[in-house]
């Protein structure tokens, strides 16, 4: 087992990573706020209903709740800077304290519209609120020492317990929407009361039995009832569900050595890197079910990896290095961290992405004139807003960041493990340590270490590194790289940075004779404000990248101009073909998780090979 690193132990360095904590806490907060505000979502929780008229939905517990965390968080590393948001927070708390039922019961759907429909509907989110409910309220305890919130969700954990375990007396035994189960586990672990972490046991544990009611036939795979957590093997559903069981079983693996579940995990996460995932890290290829399909099914145009499913991934693997050190992990949560994640936020730190597509032809959006528009093919939106009405994201997001920084260095043992690369300088059990470079645009890193009490070190090789060169010696093993230090030293890493194209597996058809462009951990793509409209007329040889040229832009990553090919104009339909007939062009590739943040664009990652 091992143990990573929290973010209040982390000072971040000036540089990309510590510019967009900074964006998350000096605009993204106040921005969702205000939005949250004016949507009513906080209303929800002040349980005023009757006096405003504004309909709480059955996702508003959950949303405002991933706030609070993300405030919270926010407060455990600079409390003064937060000092209105903890006012506000607390006001809240008075609220849900004076609304909570006398057995504990606490949602403001059901208590302020729906009272005699508690607990009788799996779909309708109360599980799934209630466990971020638990969540905010541990991180708000952590971060302030009031334990109110704390009291208020033990009480309504006492109530759930009574409905689903004791005297049964709910309709259904799982929620619909896994995220009680992590939520329990993490309440456990603060308050030190294993009843919470048998009631995620419970939770988990009975998915699958066949005992709750469905709404359609065949929906077992959508909600991730097909199997109980002993026979997983396969990532199915609607993938932030998925996630976050797969979350909730790795501690419960974690917590009681279960070999056999670590095991089905191992299987999992298999399955969605080299079936299911987006070149991006993002999961999820179709918005019906918000879910994963079938082994290779990676429509780029119509993906919707979603943006919680980037966190929640980034959640699981966490938890999976947590149990066993092993490379692809790490491998994961970096692909995800500079393409998926980033992608879902606009530069402005005000407007997000719920889903993030790899490509957007412009003139695919009202092509079918002679349909009614609720009758035309559903495509992704082609720019950020500021609020959706299903708005898990955001909050998501300001969780996330205000977080940033765990899982940085693991500790194995009597060894640090170095997972990612962020500029920072970390506290750990085993002594100071310091990262330093421009890891995205340079690839190399400085590790320094003072006062380090292992005699060994070891750090991530990433997996687009081709040839990594140190000024010391180290043991290349399975996927990393142990050097033999003393308590004071100094490593200079250099990964071998450059521009490459990838290709996707043959029997994704999408990407078939087509290749993308990265550069380190990032992913590239084009976009029509550089280069044109209908990307698909372009082409590249793979030879190109030998004299790509870059140039740091307003993003702070790298601009990559190299030369490709244009498909020469043709006022003919069809026309027979003795040659390809192209052009030359110099084309320009930003950083995927920078498009759409100019004028509406086509964008592709992916590109026709010539």
């Amino acid at each position: 087992m091992a143990s990573m690193n929290r973010f209040t132990a982390v000072k971040l360095r000036d540089g990309f990573w510590r510019d967009r904590v900074k964006l998350n806490s000096e605009v993204s907060i106040d921005a969702v706020k205000n939005r949250f505000e004016q949507s009513g979502r906080f209303d929800a929780l002040r349980f005023n209903y009757a006096e405003t008229g504004k309909q709480p939905h059955v996702y508003f517990d959950s949303d405002a709740a991933k706030w609070i965390e993300a405030v919270a968080y926010l407060i455990q590393k600079d409390r003064e800077s937060q000092a209105e948001n903890e006012k506000f927070i607390d006001s809240l708390i008075d609220c849900m304290e004076k609304a909570q039922r006398a057995d504990g019961y606490l949602n403001s759907t059901f208590l302020q519209t729906r009272p005699d429909e508690i607990f009788t509907d799996r779909n309708m989110h109360e599980l799934y609120c209630a466990g971020h409910l638990i969540e905010a309220a541990v991180a708000y305890d952590k971060a302030t020492g009031k334990d109110k919130f704390l009291r208020i969700v033990e009480r309504y954990c006492d109530c759930i317990e009574r409905a689903f375990i004791t005297e049964k007396t709910a309709a259904f035994v799982t929620p619909g929407h896994e995220e009680i189960e992590l939520a329990l586990y993490k309440l456990y672990k603060h308050t030190g009361k294993k009843k919470y972490l048998d009631m995620a046991k419970f939770f988990l544990t009975e998915r699958g039995k066949g005992k709750d009611p469905y709404a359609i036939e065949g929906s077992r795979l959508a909600t991730q009832d097909d199997t109980d957590i002993y026979g997983l093997h396969f990532a199915n559903g609607h993938c932030v569900r998925a996630l976050y069981l797969y979350c909730a079983v790795a501690d419960y693996a974690r917590e009681t050595g279960d070999e056999t579940l670590f095991a089905n995990l191992c299987d999992v996460f298999d399955d969605i890197t080299t079936r299911k995932m987006y070149v991006t890290g993002g999961v999820g290829s179709t918005y019906r079910g918000e879910a994963f399909t079938v082994p290779y099914d990676l429509d780029n145009g119509k993906a919707y990896s979603e943006s919680c499913a980037a966190i929640a991934f980034i959640l699981f693997a966490r938890r999976m290095r947590a149990i066993r050190r092993d490379a692809r992990f790490g491998h994961l949560i970096e692909r995800v961290m500079y393409n998926a994640l980033l992608s879902s936020t606009g530069l402005d730190g005000k407007t997000f992405f719920y889903e993030n597509p790899l490509s957007i032809t412009l003139a695919d959006y009202g092509r079918e004139v002679a349909s009614p528009e609720n009758y035309r093919e559903r495509l992704p939106i082609t720019s950020r807003v500021e609020l959706f009405d299903c708005s898990c994201c955001p909050p998501n997001i300001n969780r996330f960041f205000a977080s940033f920084g765990d899982g940085i260095v693991y500790r194995d043992g009597e060894e640090l493990t170095i997972e990612q690369f962020v500029p920072s300088e970390i506290d750990t059990s085993l002594g100071k340590i310091e990262i330093a470079g421009e890891y995205a645009l340079t690839g190399k890193v400085t590790v320094s270490g003072r006062g380090y009490k292992g005699k060994t070190i070891a750090v991530r090789i990433p997996e687009w590194c081709g040839n990594m060169t140190a000024d010391a010696a180290f043991e290349r093993k399975d996927g990393y790289a142990r050097f033999s230090v003393s308590d004071a030293f100094t490593l200079s890493l250099d990964f071998g940075i450059r521009a490459r194209f990838v290709c996707a597996n043959p029997a994704v058809r999408d990407d078939a004779g087509k290749a993308a462009l990265t550069f380190g951990p990032t992913v590239y793509c084009l976009e029509g404000v550089d280069n044109g409209d209908r990307l698909h007329r372009f082409s590249v040889s793979p030879d190109a990248v030998k004299n790509a040229a870059t140039k740091k832009d307003f993003h702070g990553l790298y601009t990559i101009t190299l030369d490709g090919f244009v498909d020469a104009a043709d006022e003919r339909l069809y026309r027979f073909c003795e040659r390809a007939e192209t052009e030359k062009k110099r084309l320009t590739f930003i950083p995927y998780f920078v498009f759409a943040n100019r004028e509406k664009s086509d964008m592709a990652v992916w590109v026709r090979l010539a």
